[in-house]
This record gives C-alpha cells, sequence and structure tokens, in this order.
C-alpha cells in the first residue's frame, strides 16, 4: 500500500446490479461542498415475511425498526443481513429511499438455533440512499465470496460522478483472534482468502488516487492493537498509517465490547471527515444496553463526511 493516511472510524455494537445512474435533483451531493452521512448498520437477518427467519419479527418490530430508522438522519445506509428489497422497504420507506441490495443466489437454509421449526432466510449486503441524491451501482464485489455459495459478496455504489466510492462488506464470522494468519480453523482459513481480496481493492484505489469508504461488518476486530489484518492493511514497509480518534469508541453491544464493525476511510476521505461525527448509535438508548432493548444485534455506526 502507497505510504498515505488510511484512517479508520470503527466502532461496533456490535442488488449488486448492473450499472445504473438514480436520477434526481443534482444540488443535494453535487455541490462544491456537501456533508455526507453515512451509516453502516448489521440488521440481524432482515427478512421478507412477518414471523419468518433467525430473528422473527412482529410488524409491531418491524415498526420499531422503522421508527428507529428514521432518527438516524442518515443519507446512505450500508446494510447486512438483508433478505431483499421487500424487506428493506419494511423498514426504509419507499417514498424516502432507493435500494441496491446484492445479487448473491438464495443459499441453503438452515434451522435456526434457538427457533425451533424456523429457518433461515438468505442473508445480502444493500444499500438505501435517500431519495435526492445521485448515484451509480456498481457491480458487485463477488470475489469477496470466492466462489463459495455460503459467503457474501461485496456491494459497491459511487457518487458525484465517480468522486466517491462506497463499498459495503460482509465478512466471514467466526475469527475474533489477532493473528488470522496463525489459526487453522475454517473460519480462519477462509478469512486468510477473503483478506487479501479486499486489500488488493483498497490497495488499487489508493494507488489510483481514488476517494473510497469501506464499511461493515467485519467479523473482526481491527482496532485491537495487535490485529494482523489491520497492520496488512494500513502498513508499507513496515511503516504504520495513522488511524482516526474513532477507533476509541466502543461497542453498545451488552457483553461484547470490542467492535466488530466498522468504517475505514482512505486517503481522500479521511480529510473530508466530519469532527465528532464518529458515533455508535445504541438504538437512541444512554448508557449500558440491556438485551431487550436491541432491535438487532448490532448498533449502527456511522460518520459524516464533508465533500469538497
Amino acid at each position: 500500500m502507497k505510504k498515505s493516511l488510511i484512517a479508520l472510524a470503527a466502532v461496533a455494537a456490535l442488488l449488486g446490479c448492473q450499472q445504473q445512474e438514480q436520477v434526481s435533483s443534482p444540488s443535494v451531493v453535487a455541490s462544491d461542498t456537501a456533508n455526507l452521512k453515512l451509516v453502516s448498520w448489521n440488521i440481524e437477518h432482515l427478512a421478507d415475511e412477518v414471523g419468518k427467519g433467525c430473528k422473527p419479527r412482529s410488524q409491531a418490530d418491524y415498526q420499531a425498526l422503522a421508527s428507529y430508522a428514521a432518527t438516524l438522519n442518515a443519507d446512505i445506509v450500508a446494510l447486512q443481513e438483508v433478505q431483499s428489497e421487500k424487506a428493506l422497504k419494511r423498514v426504509f420507506p419507499e417514498s424516502q429511499w432507493q435500494y441496491v441490495v446484492s445479487s448473491r443466489a438464495d443459499n441453503e437454509a438452515y434451522e435456526c438455533r434457538g427457533h425451533d421449526g424456523l429457518f433461515s432466510t438468505p442473508q445480502r449486503t444493500a444499500f438505501v440512499v435517500k431519495k435526492g441524491i445521485n448515484f451509480i451501482a456498481q457491480d458487485d464485489f463477488k470475489t469477496l465470496a470466492l466462489d463459495n455459495p455460503g459467503l457474501r459478496y461485496g456491494t459497491s455504489i459511487s457518487l458525484n460522478n465517480g468522486q466517491l466510492e462506497l463499498l459495503n462488506v460482509h465478512m466471514k464470522s467466526g475469527c475474533f483472534v489477532s493473528d488470522y494468519r496463525k489459526d487453522t480453523k475454517k473460519a480462519c482459513t477462509t478469512y486468510q482468502q477473503q483478506g487479501p481480496i479486499l486489500e488488493k481493492w483498497v490497495n488499487e484505489r489508493v494507488e489510483n488516487k481514488q476517494a473510497f469508504v469501506v464499511l461493515g461488518d467485519f467479523n473482526h476486530r481491527l482496532v485491537d492493537q495487535d490485529n494482523r489484518f489491520w497492520q496488512e492493511l494500513s502498513k508499507e514497509d513496515g511503516e504504520r498509517i495513522l488511524l482516526s480518534s474513532m477507533q476509541n469508541l466502543k461497542s453498545c453491544h451488552p457483553k461484547y465490547k470490542a467492535p466488530i464493525d466498522h468504517i475505514i476511510t482512505g486517503p481522500i476521505s479521511t480529510q473530508w471527515i466530519v469532527d465528532g461525527s464518529q458515533k455508535v448509535d445504541a438504538f437512541g438508548k444512554q448508557g449500558e444496553l440491556d438485551y431487550k432493548d436491541m432491535l438487532s444485534d448490532h448498533c449502527p455506526i456511522s460518520l459524516t463526511l464533508s465533500i469538497k
């Protein structure tokens, strides 16, 4: 990686489709300077139908999600564990939002732990983009799935005529060690294959001086001091690249305090971060959360860019 500043904005609470341009008011993002609030949220098995999937939700649950989502005041939300556009519309109204959902095929369903007789729904990455914001949906980042139907694609969109690219990822779960290259369990051997693919994506954009943000559920504690994957992403020739202050924020989860959801900004987009905008939103609550307070098993994370 070039010797450039890459900032890690990390907190946790824890279709892909053919290129298409969304036409809307040019004043929202296309101005010389515009604030853009980005949110990443693993929304936990968001299903098409009431009572389905490994997080079976009632109609009231969906209404609670929608009410809460409105309080985020987001411009773009990167979501993980989404079944479809129909599922998104339950939480993000069609009158206000545009949708991009990964084209990943339905994977084989499994029986949900703790829910006898319930089976999983497909998990996809997705973006919702506020109406009035121009964007282009890029092809799915399929190589991240390693031709394995059990792994997720990355989803990518670009803004401002290609000025900024956003990549939404949901990496393999189960590898929570500091040095993923030294662990032989299946989750870590899979991560050992995914890691260099994502690193190559980042390196290419750094080299081409392309502004980018990678955000999502990394299923990995990148902000740990000795984390090998972050060292590989943020080092060249032994020289560490500076991290953002967002690394000091903690998860809102009652049990798991180390972040696995992250927002990574590249050398250009790092300069656009609005000071103090990095946060974890604990479902609008203050202090320690109880499990009953959590609308999903991850809390949204966010930052705001002032695009110049």
